[in-house]
């Protein structure tokens, strides 16, 4: 009998100005959690990393997040070229050309003051103040033959050999530490957020914009102003075919629009952030934590980061990026 292989296959989405979906991801449910603040252990050979963080607009760049796209890059070319080559010619419309940035936007950029308080006032504008949003799914490929399962594992294998002895391992221990960097920004960061985000809505209620103070929201407020519609996908269906490949098509993505209301409050809401200087406050707070999660983590940075950036050489090498 026929088994329905979900095949692997390229992800990318446009994002808003300020990207305020990873925004909404990242703030939701704010209230309702709360972390401590986690001591500082294993500080040996900080000062190896200590010219990256401190010659770097952001200390996170000591994790070669790039890098990692990069070979993630190379991964996707190698084994959809591999199968199409092998019987399943439909892969090479999924066949990337050129890196994403994934890995970047979810270490790198995945708190930032925009998150906290808009970007700016065209980002609070198209933004709004619904909470989080439905993302577009991605295209899916279904193989419906007993065969792909060969074909599929001999080519991972032969992409993973390409980049050298150990590669796979590799990036599944470098990417252990980029959750043990993300965690320790979690957890300096959403007890701090909750009180600045609050100086700005005293700003909001001393200058009689119709909202009440509710630190387990998003914005830290509350308010009867009319939203815009949230963004709905169509329910996705499994595969519908029993034999051959059976291509599902990406979402077209929908862009939410706020009402007037809705978006003149929340300029309202990022002028308020300046005029009290809380984003100053969370900037430096943001910065202090990446510092703090880099020092904690550095000597497995110094351990790995030679490795992932030799693999990245080789990935740059096969791919001519």
């Amino acid at each position: 009998m026929n088994r329905n292989r979900l095949s692997p296959v390229l992800s990318a989405s446009a994002a808003a100005p300020g990207v305020p979906a990873r925004r909404r991801r990242y703030l939701a449910g704010l209230g309702a959690i709360a972390f401590g603040a986690a001591a500082l252990t294993g500080c040996a050979a900080e000062a190896a990393l200590t010219p990256v963080a401190d010659s770097s607009s952001d200390p996170f760049e000591a994790y070669l997040a790039e890098d990692m796209d990069v070979i993630h890059f190379a991964q996707d070319v190698l084994r959809f070229q591999c199968y199409a080559d092998n019987g399943y010619p439909e892969y090479e419309s999924f066949i990337p050309e050129e890196p994403a940035v994934q890995w970047r936007a979810d270490l790198l950029d995945q708190l930032t003051v925009a998150d906290g308080f808009f970007d700016s006032v065209q980002d609070a504008t198209a933004s709004g103040l619904r909470g989080e949003q439905s993302d577009p799914s991605t295209a899916k490929v279904f193989v419906h033959d007993d065969a792909f399962e060969a074909v599929a594992e001999a080519c991972n294998t032969k992409a993973w050999a390409a980049l050298g002895k150990d590669a796979e391992q590799s990036l599944v221990d470098y990417n252990r530490l980029s959750s043990k960097l993300a965690g320790g920004l979690a957890d300096r960061t959403f007890e701090a957020l909750a009180p600045l985000q609050q100086e700005v809505v005293q700003c909001l209620v001393d200058a009689g914009e119709p909202v009440k103070p509710a630190s387990d929201k998003l914005y830290g407020f509350t308010s009867d102003i009319e939203l815009g519609a949230p963004v709905e996908y169509p329910e996705r269906s499994g595969p519908k075919k029993t034999s051959g490949v059976e291509i599902i098509p990406a979402d077209v993505e929908i862009t939410y629009a706020p009402t007037p209301a809705e978006a003149a409050l929340a300029v309202k809401y990022y002028n308020c952030s300046l005029e009290t200087g809380v984003r100053d406050e969370f900037a430096a707070l943001i910065l202090e934590a990446k510092k703090e999660a880099v020092a904690e983590h550095a000597a497995e940075l110094e351990k790995s980061n030679p490795r992932i950036a030799e693999l990245a050489d080789t990935a740059r090498e096969i791919t001519g990026r």
